[in-house]
């Protein structure tokens, strides 16, 4: 005795409507591939920057006598330097401001490093839909470490 087999219904062909719907899905689906890698390319280099914007002011603040050092070279020179250990090897350090805030008596002063609209590009997203560069303004503030003391106690 053998089993009953049913009888299999018979295929219908439709090898041209896949190729047709997987050849109108792949664009889209590679646009959000690379916007997702564009973007988070863009995060990191924003990470990066503002790595490097909290190492200068850091440095900055720990510079005893503003009036005999060049700090604004010296900040600059360390924001670059630490942008380019984060991987942000695009820094425009003319975008990058370096001062010293007096927001009230001589014991609150801060030390302010700030990149003004700075570009951070999309190179994928850039080529093939044209959109443009991220751009961005940040800004940290570090209390200075001498703030309040006179020359000789912070020296």
């Amino acid at each position: 005795m053998t089993p009953h087999v049913a009888p299999r219904a018979p295929r219908r062909r439709r090898t041209g409507a896949v190729i047709v719907e997987f050849a109108l899905i792949v664009p889209f689906l590679a646009l959000i591939a690379f916007g997702v890698i564009d973007f988070s390319r863009a995060y990191g280099q924003m990470n990066a920057l503002n790595s490097a914007l909290r190492e200068g002011a850091r440095y900055g603040s720990k510079i005893r006598n503003f009036v005999t050092t060049d700090y604004v070279t010296a900040v600059k020179a360390k924001v670059q330097h630490y942008a380019t250990v984060y991987g942000f090897n695009g820094l425009d350090v003319n975008r990058v401001t370096v001062t010293v805030n007096h927001s009230g008596p001589i014991d609150y002063q801060y030390i302010t490093v700030t990149v003004t609209d700075h570009p951070i590009p999309l190179p994928i997203l850039t080529n093939f839909l044209g959109v443009p560069a991220l751009t961005l303004t940040r800004t940290v503030s570090y209390r200075w470490e001498c703030a309040g003391l006179t020359f000789t106690q912070c020296t």
